[in-house]
């Protein structure tokens, strides 16, 4: 991510988790002379292909674009 003050480089220092889909991300930018620190939001929006082992408490809406496979037996 770039700061968005300066657009120089920032680096995530930490981070911690909210939820099973949300993180908290605290950056520091890499310019000195600008010293911008700021956090961020990085959580998962949606399935682009399904897992083959999905967790039943985990809700995560589809992509419009994924191609939902029916299985038969």
């Amino acid at each position: 991510m770039r700061c968005p003050h300066c657009k120089n480089k920032a680096f995530i220092r930490s981070s911690e988790a909210l939820s099973d889909l949300t993180r908290k991300q605290y950056y520091q930018c890499s310019n000195i002379y600008c010293g911008h620190t700021f956090t961020a939001m990085q959580s998962i929006s949606e399935t682009i292909v399904p897992s083959n082992c999905p967790d039943p408490k985990v809700n995560i809406p589809f992509s419009p674009n994924t191609k939902r496979i029916t299985q038969t037996c």
